[in-house]
């Protein structure tokens, strides 16, 4: 395994432990703990970040080491060339915060464990409520409506073939897209495969579940004005 394996997997135990830590809040909230908790949570991103940024400078160092060994015909003329590369890529800043792979990592870690009653993308995130689930005609399997991603709700669902859960497809794609680290965000999810694009089907009978679902809310609304309408 290659130090970029070792970075993604490091990088994936650190998003598991942020959403530990997010989950303790939780518990932890009525309590004073003197802001411990938060501090596990700062240093966690700090880590991440300094992570990737010598994720970054190791591949950036690869490609020095490439063009030095391309561009020169003796020992002495590798040397010079690869001290002046390597001198370059030190000096280099690299701007992680702005680098696409630690924003997947901060959406990956911002979706974990929301707190009670937290609204995202105008709908509440509290405990499941029967409307906020949807049930197969089997009985055996209930999926919730939103994406463990973003939040909103499901208008595009693909399966993970290995676990079996649901996400929203552009969702899911955007967030695997640069990171090959990222498993399953179902909390308590068996799944340790990290996720990849043969792994997702399209799940075209819960999308016409959704859909009737959705359509069933738009008319309800729709009778509620009405008799509002006739109460007047």
């Amino acid at each position: 395994m290659d130090f970029n394996h070792h970075a993604d997997s490091a990088l994936t135990t650190l998003s598991e432990n942020h959403k530990f830590f997010k989950e303790m809040a939780e518990f932890v909230s009525d309590f004073n703990d003197g802001g411990e908790i938060q501090k596990l949570l700062d240093q966690n991103v700090e880590l991440a970040e300094d992570l990737i940024r010598t994720k970054s400078k190791h591949q950036l160092l690869n490609k020095a080491l490439k063009h030095a060994k391309n561009s020169s015909n003796t020992v002495e003329k590798f040397e010079e060339v690869w001290k002046e590369r390597s001198a370059a890529v030190e000096q280099t800043r690299i701007d992680v915060k702005n680098s696409a792979e630690f924003k997947n990592f901060m959406k990956a870690v911002e979706s974990a464990a929301p707190q009670e009653g937290a609204e995202i993308n105008g709908q509440a995130n509290g405990p499941a409520h029967d409307e906020d689930l949807i049930m197969e005609a089997t009985g055996a399997e209930v999926f919730s409506l939103y994406d463990p991603w973003s939040k909103a709700l499901i208008k595009n669902p693909v399966r993970n073939k290995i676990c079996g859960h649901v996400y929203e497809r552009d969702s899911v794609m955007l967030i695997i897209k640069d990171n090959i680290g990222i498993r399953c965000p179902v909390i308590g999810c068996a799944n340790r495969s990290y996720i990849q694009p043969v792994h997702l089907v399209k799940d075209h009978d819960l999308q016409q579940k959704l859909q009737q679902r959705m359509s069933d809310a738009i008319e309800d609304e729709s009778s509620s004005e009405d008799e509002g309408q006739a109460d007047h």
